[in-house]
């Protein structure tokens, strides 16, 4: 009976210690590519605790049982969490309640996150369990179960708010809670850790010292000299063994992090890599219907081809024809504007040398300024416009010889010769232009070779200057660029193939083009 209470206590203790010596505490690892990464270890390397259970290394943390260790909570290790899945699901449940004062209130204490006590907490598995003992309904814990994962830690500010319990009642609960399944949580070294290590190597250099004078052989030397010196060695040394030890640990965690880092990266890079070669099983169906897809696609391709030249051809005639109606539009316009200017121009150069004009006007003056009424013969400009513009009628200015010095008809012919010599030169092709053509031909079929390159590249001038005369549209080439080479050699052959007949056909229809013209 005495024994009684000790046993499920030892019970415990000796199962756990018997499943890490048979391994089955195993760390998490990534083994898809056969790299295990250091999921437990940390900066302080691996710990392992005086029960034989390994915890993750920290620097300024000691892990003990809290059933055993009882911590205060200015004992606990506090760390900053993140909680915006829990603030959602606060919103709601403040909402539904009524409480939004206490939302804002663990809103302002949570914006730049929550810091708690690491191990002050109740589990998702926990919390179901508890609502379900206290009476909450099923709709609750199914909230609480499908928002939150299996692995949530609900800490105790939490429970506070979504609950409205005071936080010094939840802190109680879920210390509680980790006592009874005899947690083994962090701890801060700082508070925690015997003090005056240093002093206790002297109190026992002092008790030695005190023990030893008493004894035959052990004198000043060996108390002083000896022990004192062996003393301080061992002080330095263990000091000096825990700096080093906390150095090559964290440099260790930091290489291994390193390490895992680049492992990871590496493993992304070749799964980008294969990606690549993911539909390389499809190049054998997609090869089966390429003969078949390309000839439909050419066929295609040389009907929209005639379809866009034939296109073309439309555009440009319909544009010359708009240009030669608006250039004869232009022309009736000021025929009717040089009509009134010739005049006007014959009319000053003929009445500084005709007398009677001078007379007649003068007499037209004076009756004028008698107030009397002018006739049309009276008045020399009136009756030389009247005239002039008499002379023209029945007259066909196009068989009568232009004059820019003549008469009216005469000066309105020049003109009009002059527009028509405009429209010959804009719109036909002249006589210098074809014999040029035949000049550079020879007279026998055309042979490209053979030209000149200053003949060729005039003959291309000749053939885009006519044509834009007479509205005519050929495609001058088939819109294809050269392939551009590769680095690999056996392909280059190919490319090189293609882009030989590409030439040779933009040769060819050139060769056809110019002789056609």
């Amino acid at each position: 009976k005495t024994f009684g209470p000790a046993v499920p206590m030892l019970s415990v203790h000796a199962c756990r210690a018997l499943r890490v010596h048979r391994g089955v505490l195993t760390p998490l690892q990534r083994s898809f590519w056969n790299v295990t990464l250091p999921v437990l270890s940390g900066p302080g390397g691996a710990h392992t605790t005086k029960y034989r259970i390994v915890k993750p290394g920290k620097d300024g943390v000691e892990w003990d049982d809290f059933l055993l260790a009882l911590p205060e909570r200015k004992q606990l290790v506090s760390f900053t969490k993140d909680v915006p899945l829990f603030v959602r699901y606060l919103k709601v449940v403040t909402d539904l309640e009524g409480r939004s004062h206490d939302f804002l209130a663990f809103l302002d204490r949570a914006k730049s996150g929550l810091v708690v006590e690491s191990d002050v907490f109740i589990t998702t598995e926990e919390l179901l369990a508890v609502m379900w003992k206290n009476g909450y309904s099923d709709q609750e814990r199914n909230a609480v179960q499908f928002t939150f994962p299996g692995d949530y830690k609900f800490h105790y500010p939490e429970l506070s708010a979504l609950f409205d319990i005071p936080e010094e009642d939840t802190y109680k609960f879920c210390m509680r809670t980790r006592t009874e399944q005899s947690h083994i949580g962090e701890l801060d070294w700082s508070k925690v850790q015997r003090k005056g290590f240093i002093r206790d190597h002297w109190l026992v250099f002092g008790t030695g010292l005190i023990i030893f004078k008493y004894f035959p052989f052990f004198n000043y030397y060996f108390g002083v000299k000896v022990f004192g010196t062996s003393m301080w060695c061992v002080t330095m040394y263990q000091l000096l063994n825990r700096w080093i030890a906390k150095s090559c640990r964290k440099n260790e965690y930091m290489a291994a992090q390193k390490t895992a880092h680049n492992v990871m990266d590496g493993e992304d890079q070749i799964v980008e890599s294969m990606k690549r070669f993911s539909n390389d099983a499809k190049c054998k169906e997609y090869l089966a219907d390429f003969k078949t897809e390309a000839e439909s696609k050419i066929s295609d391709y040389r009907q929209a081809l005639v379809i866009k030249l034939k296109d073309d051809l439309t555009e440009r005639a319909i544009k010359q024809l708009q240009a030669i109606s608006g250039f004869e539009a232009t022309m009736g316009s000021e025929m009717q504007d040089l009509v009134v200017r010739e005049a006007a121009s014959s009319f000053r150069d003929q009445f500084p040398r005709d007398t009677d004009m001078q007379e007649a006007a003068f007499a037209a003056a004076v009756k004028s300024l008698s107030g009397q009424q002018l006739a049309v013969a009276d008045d020399p400009v009136s009756k030389h416009f009247s005239d002039a513009f008499a002379s023209l009628e029945g007259v066909d200015v196009a068989t009568i010889t232009g004059d820019p010095q003549g008469s009216l008809a005469q000066r309105i012919a020049h003109a009009q010769q002059l527009k028509e010599a405009e429209f010959k030169q804009t719109f036909m092709v002249s006589a210098q232009e074809a014999a040029e053509i035949r000049a550079i031909a020879g007279g026998s079929e055309l042979d490209l070779d053979k030209l000149a390159p200053s003949a060729a590249e005039r003959l291309d001038v000749l053939y885009s200057s006519i044509n834009a005369k007479v509205g005519y549209s050929l495609q001058e080439t088939l819109g294809t660029q050269p392939i551009k080479a590769t680095s690999d050699t056996v392909a280059n052959a190919y490319v090189e193939h293609v882009n030989a007949q590409l030439t040779a056909a933009a040769k060819t229809l050139r060769e056809a083009r110019l002789k056609a013209f």
